[in-house]
């Protein structure tokens, strides 16, 4: 008879660990998981971004129930209107785990060549006053999240130099950049727990092959180094098992053909908007 209950003893305690990894793994499985922002958020640099974006490997790697609400071309005014969409908000509210990217259409959108020529010569005024619409926004963006879903870990990423290998221009962009960055910085000094900084520029900085064919967005081996920080976060927080990523799908450039077409009209749009940036100084 006692052997019996020690046998009944040690198949129930079986049972309940069983029963707890079940549940853990369960648990873990269904963690809601969204990107918030922009471009980089989509995956724009590289062919398969529905796939295979930094976001989707997060949530293949972690079996996270997805969404990906970031939009190309948002600045930090359009993020913030996008959050009081009925259907981004109901994401928002159900989310274990958001990330977000936004900062650099601030820039882009904003006559980038005259302010990166500005900056070039010392004179970081405009460039300051963008800055100071993001950090405005950034505040309001982080005030309605909290709003919707006071619970949910929030993961920040810095803004990479996309012009790092680039030796005429890579000192200009990364005061440029790291002025930008400060924002999120100085919000997660002020408001301590509120956000989660992923270091994608420090993951960036001095690689090669990061930046896709079209000079902004990453590569589909940036993907894969956006993915191992935001990773590596999750596991130094101890909401993952792992810090190692799982690629079900690999991240694809774009082909050669396109690539091309698309470096020519951002050279050709860069120097049209410098001749204008030009004739307005000999105006002035």
């Amino acid at each position: 008879m006692k052997k019996f209950c020690r046998v009944l003893s040690v198949l129930m305690c079986a049972a309940l660990l069983l029963g707890t990894v079940s549940v853990s793994v369960f648990a873990a499985e269904n963690k809601t998981y969204l990107v918030l922002g922009d471009s980089i958020g989509v995956g724009l640099g590289i062919a398969n971004p529905d796939e295979a974006c930094y976001g989707r490997i997060i949530a293949n790697t972690n079996g996270y129930n997805y969404y990906n609400d970031a939009v190309s071309g948002y600045r930090s005014d359009d993020l913030l209107g996008h959050l009081y969409r009925t259907d981004v908000a109901s994401h928002v509210r159900t989310a274990d785990i958001i990330s977000i990217s936004i900062g650099g259409n601030d820039f882009l959108r904003n006559n980038y060549v005259g302010l990166i020529a500005q900056a070039s010569v010392g004179d970081f005024r405009a460039v300051d006053e963008a800055v100071n619409g993001v950090r405005t926004n950034f505040d309001s963006i982080m005030a309605r999240i909290r709003e919707l879903n006071p619970r949910a870990l929030i993961l920040m990423q810095t803004l990479y130099n996309p012009q790092d290998s680039n030796p005429a221009l890579k000192a200009t962009y990364a005061k440029t950049v790291a002025r930008l960055n400060a924002v999120f910085t100085d919000y997660d000094a002020n408001h301590p727990g509120e956000i989660e900084i992923v270091d994608v520029a420090k993951a960036f900085e001095g690689k090669v092959g990061l930046i896709a064919a079209d000079t902004i967005h990453p590569s589909a081996e940036g993907n894969l180094v956006i993915a191992r920080a935001v990773q590596a976060k999750l596991y130094a927080l101890g909401v993952a098992n792992t810090s190692q990523i799982t690629v079900v799908t690999e991240p694809r450039d774009h082909g050669e053909i396109v690539s091309r077409k698309t470096v020519f009209e951002r050279i050709k749009d860069f120097f049209i908007r410098l001749a204008a940036v030009i004739r307005q100084l000999f105006k002035a």
